[in-house]
């Protein structure tokens, strides 16, 4: 129906989730089965992108990218936290700085899912609107770092996360230069281990950001 309309396909999967989900039809309802579905396909959709995404593209644009976030974000922050503030329901400072920062975030799988079906996800418009949604990741992975501590905000717990996001970033580089070309190599010849392999190389970066506290999906499209 949405694909005759011509409307995103990302509808319908809501519309088909919120039909058949505990809140519908309640022909599932298992909480966990529902969450580990849901985890294991936002890592393999957000590896898939990450496949198809030039790096080097996106850093040429680094410029453009790191000024747009750099407004976006806290412009955004600026706004939410003055409306809360004034208008409600926020009763303190810091409440209305914490609703500010939830409605400033965009959804980045929805987003590199549109862009992704409609075939922008190289264009300039595509590079610097995934270059600014994975800016905003990284600020929210800061923010929540020193959530716990919102009425005793602490330097600690930022510059913790900070070396939790290089850590994953470097380890990702070093092993993908390093170790991954001669692995592919040798298995390039039985299809099977190609897809084994990069299957098993998703779920490990996954895996290594969820241990370090970070996003599973980071981990993936890292």
């Amino acid at each position: 129906i949405c694909q005759a309309a011509k409307q995103p396909l990302l509808i319908a999967y809501l519309v088909a989730g919120f039909a058949i989900g505990p809140n519908g039809f309640r022909w599932v309802t298992n909480p966990e089965s529902i969450k580990t579905i849901s985890e294991i396909g936002l890592i393999l959709l957000l590896f898939l992108i990450g496949l198809e995404m030039d790096l080097k593209k996106m850093l040429g644009s680094g410029k453009v990218i790191f000024y747009t976030a750099l407004a976006q974000i806290f412009g955004c922050v600026a706004l939410g936290w003055l409306f809360f503030g004034l208008f409600g329901p926020a009763k303190t400072w810091l409440e209305g700085l914490y609703l500010g920062v939830a409605a400033a975030m965009s959804s980045t799988v929805i987003i590199i899912k549109l862009l992704h079906d409609k075939r922008e996800l190289e264009t300039l418009v595509g590079r610097i609107t995934v270059g600014v949604l994975v800016l905003q990741d990284l600020f929210v992975i800061l923010f929540l770092a020193i959530q716990p501590s919102l009425k005793n905000p602490a330097l600690a717990p930022l510059a913790l996360a900070l070396v939790k996001v290089l850590l994953l970033v470097g380890v990702g580089y070093v092993v993908s230069r390093f170790l991954l070309p001669p692995i592919f190599k040798f298995v390039a010849r039985q299809p099977e281990l190609v897809l084994v392999g990069a299957l098993a190389w998703c779920f490990a970066m996954a895996g290594f950001a969820d241990y370090l506290g970070l996003s599973r999906e980071m981990g993936a499209l890292l």
